[in-house]
């Protein structure tokens, strides 16, 4: 399966599971840098109304569903699932850099 056809598949399963969801490609993905064996980075972000022991378990049913999605594809998922309001209030270097080149899915 072709990386493009991989990205829009992943985007459309976290559509339908977690719709709730903010997900933002980055990484040399987004870049169009991508190399066969590149893994696919994430950026996930929850609602803020998802707190304590209900984000955990969120954060890890997506974890899981992307899990079983790598193993299918073939591909390296790398998720990284932040609540909202973390990322926003977060300025580094990489927030910076996904900010940039970050692909909304």
């Amino acid at each position: 399966m072709r990386r493009e056809n991989m990205v829009n598949r992943i985007a459309s399963e976290l559509r339908r599971f977690a719709p709730e969801a903010d997900t933002i490609l980055y990484g040399s993905e987004a870049r169009g840098e991508a190399r066969p064996d590149s893994d696919i980075d994430l950026l996930i972000l929850l609602p803020d109304t998802f707190a304590g022991l209900h984000y955990v378990r969120r954060r890890s049913a997506i974890s899981g569903r992307l899990y079983d999605l790598s193993l299918d594809l073939g591909v390296d998922i790398s998720p990284l699932i932040l609540p909202k309001s973390v990322w926003e209030s977060r300025m580094t270097p990489f927030t910076v850099n996904v900010r940039k080149d970050g692909i909304q899915l």
